[in-house]
Formats: C-alpha cells, sequence, structure tokens
C-alpha cells in the first residue's frame, strides 16, 4: 500500500503547519521520516546543518528508575554541563596569572555567553514553568515515571520537548490528554515559538489558533493551503466544486465527439470522424483528463430510537463524592429533561468521568439522590475502550448480548462503521484506538438508545470521523450528556455546560 508518491514539504522558520488525514494516511510515518526514524523507499529529507528537531512522539516511554523532575531536568544536560565547566574555569582563575590567566579569562568569557545564549540560570523557571502549564503539578514531580497515569507521561514527554526549544517541532497529536487549561497554554506557546511547527491534530480550534499554513494528506498527496483550518475547509471545498464542474464539462465535450464519431464514421464525414477519433485518444491519454471529485471513506452515521423518553429525564440532588481526600464535587445538583444537550468539562483530575460512571451507578456517591425518569434506554461510550475480550472478532463483539437483532442489520451497521468484508473478523485486540472507537459507536448504534452519556468521544477519531459524529448527533432525537476536551466539538454539540470547579459544580446555559 503506497502511503505518498513524490511529495514535496518545505519548512521555512517561523512557520506553524498543520498536518492533517484520515486515520492511517501515513502522517506519523511522515513524521519518522523527517525525524530521522525511517527511511524512505525514494526521495530525500534535508535539514539545514545544526538544526534541532524536537519530536513528540504519541506513544512516550521513559528510561525505568527515573522520576518527573529527572526527566524535565535531562533536557537541560548541556546547561549543566556548561555549569559546571564554568565553575571549574572560576577556581582556575584563583590559581593563574599573567597570559595564562589571559587565556582562561577569554575561554571563560566565551563559555558564558554560549551559557546564556542556551538559557543561562533562568533555566530552572523555564522548566517549572512549562511542566506547570502542560498540567503536572508539583505534587507529582517526585514521581517515578512508571508510576505515571498514561496521561501524565504523555503531558511529561511534551514538556520535554518544549523546554528544549529546538528549531523544528514534530507535535503528533499534542493535546492528547491535556485538559482545556492546559491546551489553551499550548495554544499561547507555539504562538509565541520562533522556530517551525509541524503539528498533526485533530483538534480543529487549535488548528485554527496556532496554524498559518494547513497541509492536506490524501490519496497519497500532499497538498498545501494557505491560513487556518477554517480557511482550508474553504478552500478545499472551492477547488473540489471547481474541479466538478470542470469534470462534468470535460465528460459532456467527450460524449458529444463520441455519438459525432459513431454517427459520421462511414459516409462523407468519415475523415473528420477519424481526426476526432485520434483527437479524442490524445485527449483520453494526457494529463488533460480531469479526475472525478472522489470523496473519502467516513463514517455513515445516523443515532436513532425506538422508544420516547418521559419529559423529566435525570434529577441530581445533593450529590458529593471523595476520592482519598480529594474533594471532587460538594452538594452537586442539576436536572436535565429530554432533548437536553449537556457538556462536562473541567481540568483533569476535577471528577468529569467519576460522575458519569456515579450517574450510571458504576460508582458509590458519598451522599446525595440520583433519580432517573422513566422509559430510558441510556447508551454509555466508555473513553477507556477497554470493555472487550481481546480474542473476539469485531463480529462476535457486536453480536454479544444482541441475539434479537437480524444478521444483517449488525452487519449492515459494521459496513457503515467503514469495517467491510473480512475486516469484522479482525480479534479486537489488535484495533487500533480508532477502530476500537468505531466499534463502541457501532454498538450504540444497534442498541438504539435514547439517552447518550458520552466520554471523550472524539478522542482516537480523525476529523473526518469527528465530523461524521457530530452531524450524527445533531440530528439526534434523544439526551446528551457529554465529557469533552474537543472545544470544536462542544461548540457544534452542547448548549448547556456543567462546568465542574472542584468541589463546585456549576451549570452554565450556553455554549462553550
Amino acid at each position: 500500500r503506497v502511503l505518498f508518491d513524490h511529495v514535496f514539504l518545505q519548512l521555512d522558520r517561523g512557520e506553524r503547519v498543520g498536518v492533517v488525514g484520515d486515520n492511517g494516511t501515513g502522517k506519523t510515518t511522515l513524521f519518522k521520516m523527517i525525524a530521522g526514524e525511517q527511511s524512505p523507499d525514494s526521495g530525500s529529507v534535508s535539514v539545514a546543518r545544526g538544526t534541532k528537531i524536537g519530536y513528540l512522539r504519541q506513544d512516550a516511554t521513559f528510561p525505568p528508575g527515573s522520576t518527573v523532575i529527572d526527566e524535565a531536568e535531562d533536557a537541560f544536560a548541556e546547561l549543566h554541563a556548561l555549569s559546571h565547566k564554568l565553575r571549574d574555569l572560576e577556581h582556575a582563575m584563583a590559581e593563574v596569572e599573567g597570559d595564562e590567566l589571559d587565556r582562561v579569562l577569554a575561554q571563560y568569557e566565551k563559555l558564558q555567553h554560549q551559557f546564556e545564549q542556551a538559557g543561562g540560570y533562568a533555566w530552572r523557571h523555564k522548566l517549572e514553568a512549562t511542566l506547570l502549564g502542560v498540567g503536572l503539578p508539583k505534587s507529582t514531580w517526585e514521581t517515578p515515571t512508571d508510576k505515571l497515569s498514561g496521561g501524565q507521561r504523555s503531558r511529561l514527554a511534551l514538556a520535554k520537548v518544549l523546554i528544549n526549544e529546538p528549531d523544528i517541532l514534530l507535535l503528533d497529536e499534542p493535546t492528547n490528554h491535556l485538559d482545556l487549561t492546559a491546551i489553551a497554554w499550548l495554544e499561547d506557546w507555539l504562538s509565541s515559538f520562533n522556530g517551525a511547527v509541524l503539528l498533526i491534530s485533530h483538534d480543529r480550534y487549535l488548528l485554527d489558533r496556532v496554524a498559518n499554513r494547513i497541509v492536506w494528506l490524501a490519496r497519497a498527496e500532499l497538498r498545501n493551503y494557505p491560513g487556518n483550518y477554517s480557511a482550508f475547509i474553504q478552500q478545499r471545498e472551492l477547488q473540489e466544486l471547481t474541479q466538478a464542474r470542470e469534470y462534468e464539462k470535460q465528460q459532456a465535450h467527450i460524449a458529444k465527439q463520441q455519438e459525432f464519431i459513431r454517427r459520421f464514421s462511414a459516409g462523407q464525414r468519415a475523415r473528420e470522424a477519424q481526426g476526432r477519433a485520434k483527437h479524442l485518444a490524445r485527449l483520453m491519454k494526457s494529463d488533460a483528463m480531469i479526475d472525478r471529485v472522489t470523496q473519502n471513506k467516513s463514517m455513515n452515521l445516523k443515532l436513532g430510537t425506538d422508544q420516547r423518553a418521559g419529559d423529566q429525564v435525570l434529577r441530581v440532588r445533593g450529590l458529593s463524592k471523595s476520592f482519598g481526600g480529594n474533594r471532587l464535587w460538594d452538594d452537586a445538583q442539576f436536572e436535565i429533561v429530554r432533548g437536553e444537550r449537556i457538556g462536562i468539562i473541567g481540568p483533569n483530575g476535577s471528577g468529569k468521568t467519576t460522575l458519569l460512571r456515579t450517574l450510571l451507578g458504576e460508582l458509590d456517591a458519598d451522599a446525595g439522590e440520583i433519580r432517573w425518569g422513566a422509559n430510558l434506554n441510556i447508551g454509555y461510550y466508555d473513553q477507556r475502550l477497554d470493555d472487550f475480550d481481546p480474542e473476539n472478532t469485531i463480529y462476535d463483539e457486536v453480536v454479544s448480548g444482541r441475539d434479537n437483532l437480524p444478521d444483517k442489520e449488525m452487519r449492515d451497521t459494521l459496513e457503515l462503521m467503514l469495517f467491510r468484508g473480512d475486516d469484522v473478523d479482525k480479534k479486537m485486540g489488535v484495533l487500533s484506538g480508532g477502530e476500537r472507537a468505531r466499534v463502541a459507536l457501532a454498538e450504540l448504534l444497534l442498541d438504539k438508545p435514547n439517552v447518550l452519556l458520552l466520554d471523550e468521544p472524539t478522542n482516537h477519531l480523525d476529523i473526518a470521523s469527528c465530523e461524521a459524529l457530530e452531524g450524527a448527533l445533531s440530528s439526534f432525537p434523544g439526551t446528551i450528556l457529554c465529557v469533552s476536551h474537543d472545544r470544536y466539538f462542544l461548540q457544534k454539540t452542547v448548549g448547556r455546560l456543567l462546568v465542574i470547579d472542584p468541589p463546585q459544580v456549576n451549570d452554565f446555559a450556553g455554549r462553550f
């Protein structure tokens, strides 16, 4: 399978380029080639001499035995070495004189200039500000890296890359596991960064605020669009509309020529017909042939429900919850009526997922009352995507507990989620995060809930799939309660917010 062929990309200092494309098109592979971790089949990657590249991968790993602060300080290894050399020279100056002292002084001044250029004595402030900015409080700094959660490892890896301030930043989904405060901090940091940035992200809000060029990887080609993500969408739609019109015009011309050749291939106008046939043959083989506009495969989501819920969907009174002495929320109370679309936002660790699981009865509250309404069929999308038997096939997983549904309906639903033919025989244990997300969404389609509880539903989805999900939710006739840090998704989907600010849950009657 060809990921990309004869692509060209130039990156200049100060550019902030967003790289977009469907999952599996080769975005991460492209980054690995730029970073020198993989070699292309043909062509070359050239980086200016002395250019320092910082690469944030999606799968962060750290050596055993190190702590958060150890790893952060490792980014300043060069500064540490310079600092030690400066101290050695200071000691040497006290013991020499004359020409030898002049030589040591000259060496000291040169090293001191290098030290100041590399950040000097401000390194500690930069280190602490970056760790706090990405959402790693001081209470985590002495934690061994092997004890960190997946989200904390991702934030530490991001901090290390940013602390280094390389000439080129390669960021592969940097907002994964960041809360809204940390994402806003990252946007400000990138906006003031003097180097070049290549950024893979499905966070459309981030791409709108940071990118000044979008590179679209599709159909094995790289296409460049000046401006941010919104500008890219407008340009792409205009480009495809123009191409579609030119294609139709050319097809009409070809049909007209073919009809002439058919009617007059014999008789007085045979010579003219032969000339047109030669012209048409040359056209069909030339670069002047216009391709039909082809749309990439995307999920065809339509969420429906078989039953109408009662007017009162949920009533919560005096709900409180603590974890290990940490008060998440205290005396929370709110009501939800049929048809409402509500988002839950708050910093990492504030108890957003815990609130959903408590409402579902998977966790016990410390105090308070949860009263669900009548005639409800609740569907839950769990961001962990781990409630699967890894040995099950996709088809086995979907069939489990749904014996009353026709086989054709289940296969048709999987096809809508892009699992076609032998795809349904893949084992769950080998699926990517995006594929597992599509299996979970397929199950929601089949269960036809009238109340949806969604925990970070756009994680692992590419932009096209996020847009398909947004479209499905916009026409969903039921009720939605959704945890998300995807601001674009929140703005498109929900009209009311529960804002967790421990230990308060504030009810905000408006959009993000």
